[in-house]
């Protein structure tokens, strides 16, 4: 496993598993699983100028195999004819699908703003017990591809390459030089990074509501007051979002339904009016079709905070007939001098059963701050 530069992260997405690997060089990376071999592959050409690769591998092949080895081949010289490739490496995983239909045990997290380390302490709360994990958004502003790389190792550290993950995208995660590259090491349908999801009894659908403000903010108490100087255009992102969700199916009767977003579309702030109060209508819109696919919850980060939003609470921008559980709050502490410091992470420990779901905010010392249980209807 020498040449790793983390454990991989076995992505969900639709009905398959988007497998992440990070290698220390450049080198030509498989996966086999059920005794076939999975590659990156661009219209014939597979990838050998790189360190990582995703790979696309049936949800229903290693859920039955319930291991996969990744396969690598470090690249000495690629060339148009007769290209150098070093023996053959491997390194064995054990994968644990969700087979159990009550009980199952997701861990949610977002808003690590690279707090990497604090991150992996609150993750740990559920332990060799969680079934899935939830990252959601918020990692960090991507300036290089090393950040990249140190998400992946995060992911990698607590899913351990064995347990499946789901991850969404933030609005931090939008900026920085390389914000473009996103799609090239993270889950994503035809490079938009909203999609379907079903794993187990599980299903549901992951939005992605782009940046918090509008495209064209602006912040006169800068120089150049164009706040991000014209080069999002997020306004766009989410209308196509909005036809695609639009287009999706309920999900087969028995399986529980949920969403998942960093930026919650019915509570986008929590003071009406202010800059990050946008796209009302459309959100709207983006909520009745939860509402039609029978959503019983969703999970959001974003606030900083950790709460529980139930319909009809006075504090929704919209209404909402499903509740909303913002799991991601940032403890700060004031320092002996009076500056104010990061403390710890704060994250939800969500047991889902066929008719229920507690919700555990815990914090990096695994404790619980705040406990709550979830009615949820048969929808």
């Amino acid at each position: 496993m020498d040449f790793l530069y983390c454990a991989p992260t076995v992505f969900v997405i639709g009905n398959e598993y988007e497998i992440l690997v990070n290698a220390n060089e450049n080198g030509l990376i498989g996966i086999e699983a059920g005794g076939k071999i999975y590659r990156e592959e661009n219209s014939g050409v597979l990838a050998t100028e790189k360190n990582y690769a995703k790979i696309r591998v049936p949800q229903n092949i290693l859920d039955k195999a319930k291991a996969y080895s990744v396969i690598y081949r470090k690249t000495i010289d690629r060339r148009a004819y007769f290209s150098l490739m070093a023996e053959e490496q491997r390194a064995d995983f054990s994968f644990r699908p969700i087979e159990k239909t009550e009980n199952i045990r997701v861990y949610h997290i977002a808003d690590v703003h690279y707090r990497y380390k604090e991150a992996e302490e609150t993750a740990g709360f559920f332990g060799d017990d969680t079934d899935l994990f939830v990252v959601n958004g918020d990692i960090g502003e991507v300036e290089t591809f090393e950040n990249y790389r140190e998400t992946s190792r995060f992911t990698g550290n607590i899913s351990k390459g064995k347990i499946p993950v789901i991850f969404v995208r933030g609005n931090h995660d939008t900026r920085g030089k390389l914000a473009e590259f996103y799609t090239s090491f993270f889950p994503a349908e035809r490079s938009d990074t909203f999609f379907s999801f079903s794993i187990g009894p599980l299903s549901g659908v992951v939005l992605d509501l782009g940046e918090d403000k509008p495209d064209d903010h602006t912040d006169a108490s800068y120089p150049n007051p164009d706040v991000y100087g014209g080069v999002n255009d997020f306004y766009s992102f989410r209308r196509r979002e909005l036809e695609w969700l639009k287009s999706v199916g309920k999900a087969e009767k028995g399986k529980t339904v949920f969403a998942i977003s960093h930026i919650c579309p019915v509570q986008t702030t929590r003071n009406a009016g202010d800059c990050f109060d946008i796209e009302r209508e459309l959100y709207a819109e983006m909520n009745g079709e939860l509402e039609r696919l029978g959503v019983s919850f969703m999970l959001c980060g974003h606030i900083h905070s950790a709460y529980v939003l139930m319909p009809e609470d006075p504090k929704s921008l919209l209404k909402h007939d499903y509740p909303v559980i913002v799991g991601s709050e940032i403890v700060n502490e004031k320092t002996s001098d009076g500056e104010t410091r990061f403390a710890d992470i704060i994250g939800a420990a969500i047991t889902v059963n066929k008719e229920s779901v507690e919700v555990l905010f815990t914090n990096g010392k695994r404790e619980i701050t705040e406990k709550h249980v979830i009615k949820t209807e048969k929808r």
